[in-house]
């Protein structure tokens, strides 16, 4: 097995890479894993690792067909987001498909005939704090008990596969970023959000709501994320001071303006940036203000809204102020 690390001052971030399927089930500690190789030819896997805080994320890719199965303990929780597979496989019983979330907790442990050439995202939390970050927003039970295939939209996957892998790529590129404590709140921040997204999506949504009522609910987190001062607010404390869940806000919003609330509030935090920068706020500083760390993507995701890069924007701002 060949491994690399991080220095020793960021030592949760790794990547392993491994030529036996063995090895590989043990990389993941505390899911009890077996693997079984079910098609043939020399397997290679690998993982990308990353711990910090109470959280655990990681994407692990298998070139060959295998039969999983493990349990994690109940003081967990785990979900997994295919970011790419090769053919189909089969998760408890369920045929896989391209807008399925796993969830691999629960009482009875979890099997999977995972496909070849399949990378899978992973999500690991205590379930107590996940649990908590719902208290307001989800139904009590929203865990559930048994591992299971949880369908959900192809803008919210979409989403939560994106969140993986920039978190994976600005890790790797820039690992001395998990020392600052406000990275990783707000990275912590990130990814409840995501796995409550997952969640609250594969929820049946309100159909008893009106249109106005719709209107009213997008109309109140409007004014809300207007009237932040620095970062728009997350979504659980909208739904907290409302008092909704997390499904019905996301179904106002579809329903509403056509956009998850989600991409909303990106949006709210790249007009935020924009304005620094028409005041002659650096890139760096004005992007990070609005928690954006990963500057290359940031950049790409700005220049698709604004048509211009932010270093443009920042040139015809100091322009004006000379």
């Amino acid at each position: 097995m060949n491994q690399q690390t991080t220095p020793d001052n960021i030592p949760a971030f790794r990547r392993a890479a491994t030529r036996d399927f063995d090895e590989q089930a043990s990389l993941l500690q505390g899911w009890n894993q077996h693997y079984a190789q079910l098609s043939s030819g020399r397997f290679h896997g690998e993982i990308v690792d990353l711990r910090f805080d109470q959280v655990h994320l990681f994407a692990e890719s298998t070139s060959q067909a295998l039969f999983q199965s493990g349990y994690l303990g109940e003081d967990l929780f785990a979900l997994g987001i295919p970011l790419h597979a090769g053919d189909h496989g089969s998760f408890c019983g369920e045929i896989m498909h391209a807008h399925a979330v796993h969830i691999f907790t629960g009482e009875s442990g979890f099997e999977f005939y995972s496909p070849h050439a399949l990378t899978m995202g992973g999500i690991v939390l205590p379930a107590a704090l996940l649990e908590s970050w719902l208290e307001n927003t989800s139904p009590a039970g929203a865990l559930g008990t048994q591992a299971r295939l949880l369908a959900v939209a192809p803008d919210t996957i979409h989403e939560a596969r994106n969140f993986l892998r920039t978190t994976f790529d600005l890790c790797t590129r820039q690992p001395a970023l998990l020392q600052i404590p406000r990275f990783r709140k707000q990275l912590q921040d990130a990814t409840l959000n995501c796995v409550a997204d997952l969640l609250s999506d594969g929820q049946a949504p309100d159909d008893r709501l009106t249109p106005q009522k719709r209107w009213n609910i997008v109309h109140q987190a409007q004014v809300m994320i207007e009237q932040s001062q620095d970062e728009a607010p997350g979504i659980e404390s909208l739904c907290a001071t409302m008092g909704i869940s997390r499904r019905t806000l996301q179904y106002c919003f579809q329903d509403v303006l056509g956009m998850n609330p989600v991409a909303f509030i990106r949006a709210r935090r790249l007009n935020g940036v924009r304005q620094m920068l028409k005041q002659g706020v650096a890139v760096t500083e004005a992007a990070t203000a609005w928690g954006f760390w990963h500057f290359g993507h940031f950049s790409q995701e700005y220049k698709k809204q604004f048509g211009e890069l932010p270093s443009d924007t920042l040139k015809h701002g100091l322009q004006k102020i000379a």
